[in-house]
């Protein structure tokens, strides 16, 4: 009898743990809205030299899981996903260039949040994965064949605040960033000197922990 209380206290024991490591895991996600501003590019061949692009609607999600803190800062591990529902387009395209085109960033990464407990937590974040383009077929080429892999680094830094809101017992915050995704070119049929381009993404909205 001795050892089976033993037995159970241990047992009770490991549950208590893991219990309490559940009760300190922290997730979070982010829901945003906003804009992405491209730099203008230089082309060396066709018949711009230059070209121009108009702001871009972005939405994203994002997911963060906690990993530890230490000295004032939580460090969390997650992933980023960005779309544009519009597409990014050219200003005054020629007819021998890709007049518009979707992008789709989905990167792993690490943020560090400063001030975690506090109501306003800033946070810097890196990180890198995939970049994938759909471009529209220039008038010149009809038989263009849409869709571009490339890779990208992302990195950026924002504002979250404490939670404001509860709904359906989750504390909803709001969320500012900045972020760039620097990556490899979408095929715009034509030449360019730099065969990386940024995508600057300014965004905000909610963030939802659980």
């Amino acid at each position: 009898m001795k050892t089976l209380k033993t037995r159970l206290a241990g047992v009770l024991g490991v549950l208590g743990l893991v219990a309490a490591s559940w009760a300190q895991s922290r997730n979070e996600v982010g829901l945003v809205m906003g804009a992405t501003i491209t730099p203008s590019r230089t082309l060396s061949s066709g018949t711009a030299a230059r070209v121009e692009f108009d702001p871009s609607l972005a939405m994203g999600v994002e997911y963060d899981r906690f990993l530890f803190s230490a000295r004032g800062a939580a460090v969390y591990a997650g992933g980023d996903l960005l779309a544009s529902p519009h597409d990014v387009k050219i200003s005054n395209p020629p007819p021998d260039l890709v007049s518009l085109y979707a992008y789709l960033f989905l990167t792993p990464h690490v943020r560090v949040n400063f001030n975690p407990q506090g109501d306003f937590s800033p946070w810097l974040l890196f990180g890198g994965g995939s970049a994938h383009f759909l471009e529209s077929a220039p008038v010149t080429a009809p038989a263009f064949t849409p869709g571009t892999n490339k890779g990208t680094l992302v990195f950026g830094g924002g504002i979250d605040t404490s939670p404001v809101v509860r709904v359906f017992r989750l504390p909803i915050g709001f969320r500012i960033e900045v972020r760039d995704f620097y990556s490899g070119l979408p095929n715009y049929i034509q030449t360019s000197p730099s065969n990386l381009q940024h995508h600057i993404a300014f965004t905000g909205g909610l963030l939802v922990r659980f």
